[in-house]
């Protein structure tokens, strides 16, 4: 028995010796392929300064790790071979050998590969995300934009960013005349158009793309307004709940509850779907549920300005 466990571990041995020597002739051909076209500036924008980076840091962190701590020197001569092919590539992702870059500085060739990468770094990200409803995604960005009433310029240019990626017509002007043409406030034609949006079925990897849209588009100016920060719990709180499919997720109700026997025939012509509820105060009407106490109570003083009277309950399913 012990001769066999031997065998197998003299086998074993082998057999890492030879994949460290079809590691080192992979590497090579791989370098050999590029090695030819370093010149090329087409070739060395493709390579990912960043990527090459973290490759060689964890190859460092690895090969220490080899040579320290477990003694697994063909690990580590192999994790070596991988350092440096992250290196040569690392060299041709700098422009070092395209003739134009001869007068720069090696760090201004490292500083202009690693602008050019950060300004590309979403494309792939974007690429994944291809809307079939991209005019109501982008409908729907342009609402938060101007929940507070002032489109950013930075909001601007990332809104007209998407739209350009999507191949579609991003017009302010137009969009801005139907939110002041609706009848509904802002924050509840934004709320309305996400609801929408949700119950059209979208995948969930696309509404969680969405909302970090909304998430990124809030944050871009460094500032977020009360007006942003209010609609922008409602709304999360509403998409978190179409991805979890959490029924069981805390809500608030805001509910009407008829001091006059005349409100009951206005509440019903106001909200004919309106379900009922019994409460102490007698018979109450839910004008609806939300996700964020102060968008519920927001929700509530609209109701309480025409003097009904309206409460937020909590979890009246419950």
């Amino acid at each position: 028995m012990d001769i066999n466990k031997e065998l197998v571990k003299e086998i074993l041995e082998y057999m890492m010796q030879a994949s460290l020597v079809l590691t080192a002739l992979q590497v090579y051909l791989q370098i050999n392929k590029i090695w030819k076209r370093k010149h090329e500036r087409e070739v060395a924008a493709s390579q990912s300064i960043s990527g090459l980076i973290l490759l060689a840091f964890s190859c460092i962190l690895s090969i220490s790790y080899y040579a320290v701590v477990t003694d697994d020197f063909i690990s580590a001569y192999e994790t070596s071979i991988y350092l440096f092919q992250a290196f040569i590539f690392g060299l041709i992702s700098t422009g070092f050998w395209v003739k134009s870059s001869t007068k720069l500085s090696f760090w201004d060739l490292i500083k202009r590969a690693i602008r050019l990468e950060r300004k590309e770094a979403d494309y792939l990200i974007k690429k994944f995300f291809k809307p079939t409803n991209a005019e109501v995604i982008l409908s729907i960005l342009h609402q938060l934009a101007m929940i507070d009433d002032h489109l950013d310029p930075k909001e601007k240019e990332l809104i007209e960013a998407f739209a350009k990626e999507w191949k579609i017509e991003y017009q302010a002007d137009k969009m801005d005349n139907i939110i002041s043409e609706s009848t509904d406030n802002r924050f509840i034609m934004l709320r309305n158009s996400v609801q929408n949006y949700l119950e059209s079925e979208p995948q969930k990897e696309q509404v969680a793309q969405l909302r970090d849209m909304m998430n990124t588009l809030i944050n871009i100016d460094d500032t977020v307004s009360p007006e942003e920060e209010l609609i922008n719990t409602e709304l999360i709180g509403l998409i978190d709940n179409f991805i979890k499919g959490d029924s069981e997720s805390k809500s608030f109700d805001v509910l009407v509850v008829p001091q006059q026997n005349e409100h009951h025939e206005f509440i019903k012509q106001l909200l004919p779907n309106a379900k009922q509820y019994e409460v102490a105060g007698g018979i109450a009407y839910s004008i609806g549920s939300f996700y964020s106490i102060k968008y519920a109570e927001m929700i509530c003083n609209q109701y309480r300005e025409v003097n009904l009277f309206t409460i937020v309950h909590t979890d009246i399913n419950k």
